[in-house]
């Protein structure tokens, strides 16, 4: 009769049930897939907020590459396949006392992988395609999403819907293509498994093979179909997540993306609190061959040499596309610099750090603004003389007549203001946190002449130092120098009156 093979097989059938057990129990796999996904998003928002600029990347497509972790996830899901699939190896061999089911076990497995890599190449053009797609296709929808009010004055909301369709199709086009490639690189795994028992029963029949490890053999029929999957799925799942890896390390600034970021409790929801920084007054600032690059390689500003006193209001002048945004974000530490810039005397050596909002307060052409009160807006958290902001930057009539004073509710991106009382927002937002220096792009435009003298006068008169752009004339008058751009170069400086003949033309 031989050996009784119940035995062996209830075993292998229990081991194939259990092993894979911990997978689904609430006590390890779910926690650990999930908590992968959420630190993973943490280093890559932790990368794109810190002081220092870790990629050019926008946030639509930082939101994307969060969005597509799961490629990584699902990779070192296969990983975690492959080691039960040792320890099934490790227990078939010890049941059976033969090597034989083992090996046609792994044999099913290595002849798997080995025909997925065959599918290499064409993986890895087909994951950098998508990842591509997706991210153009966020850019573009949070664009039209930012600019919705404009794209609907303009009439182009067709358009606009009919480009963001086409992105759409060519994501969902580019991502069945991927899926494609993968569905054939892990189809190996069907005809390779049915080797298995038809070598098995061969051997058996010439002698080569005890019926104990045939059965054993046989039986892992279903498991080794299985595991042969998830080898080569685990092998075509490289060449995506290689080109996802290269991303999130270039976005989150850190080889080890999936670390916990120290100090961050994500249970919890709790945070260190940041170290206050070292303030520097502001006396003097020089800039010598000073330049902006953009992230693209083009020059903006070049060779710019500019000295600012404490107190003083410097303006630029210039066409549209002369540079003036360009200066103005490098002088903030927003855009990558050249040349020379000194800070009291010392180099400014690492711009992201030293020129943050206490010592240099930015007010863009296009403020951004919080759904909730003028008072959140202000402060953003933080302890703050809002009432002194919102009186230097000429709001306060404003707010007084709401009723409501600090407590007003500006609406969804500030809807419920005018475009000068967004821009005097976004101004004492800035002061508040007494800035050094204070940036300022082009922000009277939308004020009216009494407005804008009420407000330098008042910034003069607080001993702000100012450097900003601008092209009306009330603002001209009473900066105490003028520096005219053309081009990324400067083309003249000195008092308005010393430049308004020849240069007049730019003002308004």
């Amino acid at each position: 009769m031989g050996e009784p093979w119940w035995p062996t097989v209830g075993i292998v059938a229990a081991l194939l049930v259990t092993a894979p057990l911990p997978y689904f129990t609430s006590a390890w796999f779910p926690n650990w897939w999930v908590r992968q996904m959420l630190r993973i998003s943490l280093r890559l928002v932790h990368g794109q907020t810190g002081p220092r600029r870790v990629s050019g990347h926008t946030p639509a497509e930082v939101v994307a590459q969060g969005g597509d972790t799961e490629r990584v996830v699902i990779l070192a899901d296969n990983v975690l396949d492959q080691t039960v699939a040792v320890i099934i190896l490790i227990a078939m061999t010890a049941v059976s006392g033969s090597v034989v089911p083992g090996l046609f076990f792994a044999g099913t497995m290595v002849v798997s992988g080995l025909a997925a890599t065959l599918f290499g190449p064409l993986l890895e053009r087909s994951a950098r395609a998508t990842v591509a797609a997706r991210a153009a296709f966020a850019t573009a929808l949070v664009s039209s999403l930012s600019a919705a009010r404009t794209v609907k004055l303009a009439g182009a909301t067709r358009p606009v819907l009919a480009h963001l369709a086409g992105l759409d199709a060519l994501r969902s086009e580019r991502q069945r293509r991927e899926i494609s490639v993968q569905v054939w690189a892990r189809s190996t795994p069907s005809l390779v498994s049915g080797l298995l028992p038809i070598g098995a029963w061969a051997l058996y029949l010439t002698g080569g093979l005890s019926a104990t490890a045939t059965l054993v053999a046989v039986s892992t029929l279903g498991a080794a179909r299985w595991f042969a999957w998830t080898t080569a799925s685990l092998v075509s799942q490289l060449p995506s997540a290689r080109v996802w890896t290269r991303r999130t390390v270039a976005m989150s600034g850190v080889g080890a993306y999936s670390a916990a970021v120290p100090g961050v409790d994500l249970a919890a929801g709790t945070a260190p609190t940041p170290t206050p920084a070292q303030r520097h007054p502001l006396r003097r600032l020089e800039l010598a061959g000073f330049g902006v690059v953009h992230s693209d390689g083009t020059v903006a500003v070049r060779d710019v040499d500019l000295t600012v006193d404490r107190g003083q209001l410097v303006l630029v002048l210039g066409p549209v596309g002369s540079g003036k945004s360009s200066l103005l974000r490098a002088l903030a530490g927003i855009a990558h610099h050249t040349g020379t810039m000194r800070w009291n005397g010392r180099p400014v050596t690492e711009p992201e750090v030293f020129l943050r909002p206490d010592q240099v307060g930015y007010v863009g052409q296009l403020p951004r603004v919080l759904s909730g009160t003028v008072a959140d807006n202000i402060a953003l958290g933080h302890e703050v003389d809002a009432v002194g902001a919102v009186s230097t930057a000429q709001l306060e009539h404003d707010l007084a007549g709401t009723g409501s004073g600090l407590g007003l509710l500006i609406g969804h991106k500030g809807t419920r203001l005018s475009g000068g009382q967004l821009q005097r927002l976004a101004l004492a937002r800035a002061l508040a946190r007494r800035t050094e220096l204070l940036i300022a792009d082009d922000v009277s435009s939308a004020l009216d002449v009494t407005t804008e003298l009420a407000l330098w006068a008042a910034l003069r008169e607080h001993g702000v130092t100012v450097v900003g752009s601008t092209s009306k004339r009330a603002a001209l008058v009473q900066a105490d120098h003028v520096v005219v751009l053309l081009g990324g170069a400067v083309a003249a400086e000195g008092s308005w009156r010393e430049l308004e003949d020849r240069w007049g033309h730019l003002a308004g």
